[in-house]
């Protein structure tokens, strides 16, 4: 009996102990790369927005909203410079960049994207005057296609907003029965992709606005979310969807059939809690918004 119970209490401790991506990877290979987190140099990280990463300078850039900064690191994940603006920046969350090298940023709380010129100092909200709606704009994440078009969540009309690049208001789409949008995102094919998180869809369009697919619920069974905050989408096609109650990354098709997910709640490395904004790059990288664990936990 004494013999058998330490061989439970050892199999429990090997199990608390292994790391996440041991235990929801498997054949997939999803695996947990680096954390980065705060230290004496840059201080002390608050929460986190969005993250971008820039495939021309082989830059990451994520937003630290608390101390209303951008901090960039290098493709090894050593720290580079922050940018505040001056001042200019309050509470900013997410984050994406164009080819020219301009910066957008949200900030949600003054209803405004700002557009950075960080070579110029130049830091300019972005004209909403042309985008009529039954609500003032409120403006959440965004994401920029291979054109440099602009899409920007409009969380308080239930939209996403399109600019072309000159940034004039072009077009929108309306995303239908969402009653809480909360992410966009657009694949190298121009497809564009919208999360809801109240119901726990997402609904795939082409670049004229036409939609293609719905997909995804909220429940308890396999594949189904909680409570899902953001998305990507891989260079194969795969949608990558991060649960902020679940503290799980869930990975479909294209078609929406659910493959596998990854990760699990911990504070230990690899292990996510509250999981609220996900990235990946054109190397596979994949990039999160740790937010409970105040991180960004880098997979590949």
């Amino acid at each position: 009996m004494y013999r058998k119970i330490n061989f439970v209490i050892l199999f429990l401790s090997f199990f608390l102990i292994m790391p996440a991506t041991a235990l929801g990877a498997g054949k997939n290979r999803v695996k947990h790369l680096t954390s980065i987190t705060g230290n004496n140099e840059i201080g002390r990280f608050g929460l986190l927005g969005g993250v971008f990463f820039d495939e021309n300078k082989k830059r990451l850039y994520f937003t630290d909203t608390t101390n209303s900064r951008i901090l960039a690191f290098d493709d090894d994940f050593k720290y580079i410079s922050e940018f505040t603006g001056g001042g200019a920046l309050s509470s900013p969350t997410s984050i994406v960049k164009d080819s020219k090298g301009k910066f957008f940023v949200a900030e949600p709380a003054k209803g405004k994207i700002l557009a950075i010129d960080i070579g110029k100092k130049s830091v300019k909200p972005i004209d909403f005057s042309a985008v009529s709606g039954a609500n003032p704009i409120y403006a959440g994440n965004m994401a920029v296609d291979s054109e440099d078009h602009l899409y920007i969540v409009d969380k308080a009309n239930q939209r996403i907003l399109l600019f072309d690049s000159d940034l004039k208001f072009e077009r929108e789409i309306l995303v239908e029965k969402s009653r809480r949008l909360m992410d966009v995102k657009v694949d190298r094919t121009g497809r564009i992709y919208a999360l809801n998180t109240t119901d726990g869809s997402i609904c795939v369009y082409n670049s004229k606005g036409k939609l293609l697919l719905r997909f995804g619920t909220r429940g308890a069974g396999e594949g189904e979310f909680d409570f899902p905050t953001s998305l990507a989408i891989d260079q194969k096609g795969l949608i990558y969807v991060t649960d902020q109650h679940k503290n799980k990354v869930f990975v479909f098709n294209n078609n929406g059939r659910f493959l596998f997910a990854f990760s699990q709640l911990g504070w230990r490395e690899g292990r996510l809690h509250r999981p609220s904004f996900i990235y990946i790059n054109t190397s596979g990288r994949i990039f999160i918004v740790d937010r409970a664990n105040t991180r960004i936990s880098v997979f590949e």
